[in-house]
């Protein structure tokens, strides 16, 4: 099946550099967005590993599947892992990653931290990934309220990302690709700006370039606290 996408980042109202980072490919059915972290501008030098490191790693595979994507996740960890441990102005540095690779009619959706994963089918929006954070595993818990979640001081911890450790656990899952799906994967610069109700109609917008543009214009508009980067793939019969 054939798919299309457009993506697109921006820095925000209130950050000085982008640490987000994206790749899109429609010929591969490759997507990735990153969303990074550390001083020194580390943070964009992880996103940018994570990305690079992923498409290096699947570039000279000619048969894909639901695990390559997992083991070039693995690999971006460690080479961003090395490189924060051989580089002192990058110690600490980490990012995020949500990721799809599309073949045939199957996807391959992976994920660690909280750049989130949505499918649009047939006007619904369902959120496909889990939020590696700390007050989500709160909120799982029975402990604070999701009201609570958005306001919580430590909203901004993750549980789970590239590079703090040569461990790492991958949430991944398989679906089916089905006709007019549209795929959005995004960073948290979207998600903490804009309610979902308000991306789903966002989202609708059949042309894509208009549907990420004004995501990203909504989510500076309530603030843009963050960096954004959306990125949206349709599914063309």
């Amino acid at each position: 099946m054939k798919t299309v996408s457009f993506g697109k980042t921006n820095v925000g109202m209130k950050r000085t550099h982008n640490e987000d980072a994206f790749y899109r490919n429609d010929e591969r059915g490759l997507y990735i967005v990153a969303d990074g972290m550390g001083g020194h501008r580390a943070g964009e030098v992880a996103s940018k590993m994570a990305v690079d490191s992923i498409e290096s790693h699947l570039q000279g595979q000619k048969h894909m599947d639901d695990r390559s994507l997992v083991d070039a996740i693995y690999v971006a960890n460690n080479n961003i892992f090395k490189s924060a441990a051989a580089n002192s102005r990058y110690t600490g540095m980490g990012t995020t990653v949500v990721s799809v690779l599309m073949t045939d009619a199957l996807v391959s959706l992976c994920h660690v931290g909280d750049s989130r994963a949505y499918l649009l089918r047939e006007g619904r929006l369902i959120q496909l990934t889990e939020d590696h954070t700390y007050v989500n595993e709160q909120f799982k818990n029975g402990l604070i309220t999701e009201q609570q979640m958005e306001t919580h001081a430590m909203k901004n911890v993750l549980t789970r990302s590239l590079g703090f450790s040569e461990k790492l656990e991958i949430a991944s899952q398989k679906l089916d690709l089905h006709p007019l799906d549209r795929y959005i994967l995004c960073s948290d610069g979207l998600t903490h700006m804009v309610r979902d109700e308000v991306i789903a109609e966002i989202a609708s917008i059949p042309d894509a370039v208009h549907a990420v543009s004004t995501l990203i214009d909504v989510a500076n508009t309530n603030g843009g606290d963050d960096n954004i980067t959306v990125l949206v793939i349709d599914a063309v019969e």
